[in-house]
This record gives structure tokens, sequence and C-alpha cells, in this order.
């Protein structure tokens, strides 16, 4: 896997971008594209895990603010999977990120939030 990317899924219930280790400005935008890419795709559900993710400056919440943007154009709902604890959660606290977005514990409840099952992503 390259680090620099995130891991894309995409099936019939939706698409999740796992966001890669690190996130900071040499792959943000690659990261953003690989969102946006997506999205367009037609996807009728968008999860952002930041599970794996061990670091992130504020290019993480502004890559998810702007991805935001673009599922709301698109009418697609979005959830964000967020650690509780550690450097990621404080980053995303200290931007806001709880306000602009929803967010869940793992990704099968944000996945239960968006279909209102507890079906799982392919």
């Amino acid at each position: 896997m390259n680090l620099d990317r995130a891991r894309v899924e995409h099936s019939a219930a939706g698409g999740v971008v796992t966001f890669p280790a690190e996130v900071d400005l040499s792959n943000g935008e690659t990261i953003l594209a690989q969102t946006l890419d997506l999205l367009d795709s037609g996807v009728p559900t968008l999860i952002i895990d930041l599970g794996d993710c061990a670091f992130c400056d504020s290019t993480g919440p502004n890559l998810i603010f702007r991805a935001q943007a673009r599922a709301g154009e698109l009418g697609v709902p979005m959830w964000v999977v967020l650690p509780s604890r550690g450097i990621v959660r404080r980053v995303c606290d200290v931007a806001g990120l709880a306000r602009r977005v929803a967010i869940a514990p793992d990704r099968h409840t944000a996945l239960a939030a968006l279909t209102g099952s507890s079906a799982r992503l392919g």
C-alpha cells in the first residue's frame, strides 16, 4: 500500500476513504482528490475513516471540510470515524470538526447511522 494515499472502498452501500497513518501537506491534496473522485462516482453514502491515522496536521480536517462541501452539493450523507483520543482527535477537536460533521467512534456505528441498519460495507 502506498502510505501517501488513502485506501478507497466502494460498494453498493456506499464508499469508504480510510486515511493513511499520516496526513499532512505532502499528501492532503492526493487524499482529497481520491475522496472527490469517489464522491463523483455516484456513491450513495460516504464514510471517512481516521481510525488508522496516527498523525495529521490541519490538512486532515481541512480536506474533510472540503469533502463535506462536495458531499453536500451532491446530496451524499457523510460520517467521519474519529478515534476518541490521541493527536488526531485533538487536532480535529481544535478545528471544530465535531461541530460541522457527523462523528462516529467506529465504522460499524457510522454505517448503521447512514443505512439505518447494521449492514456492512463490502
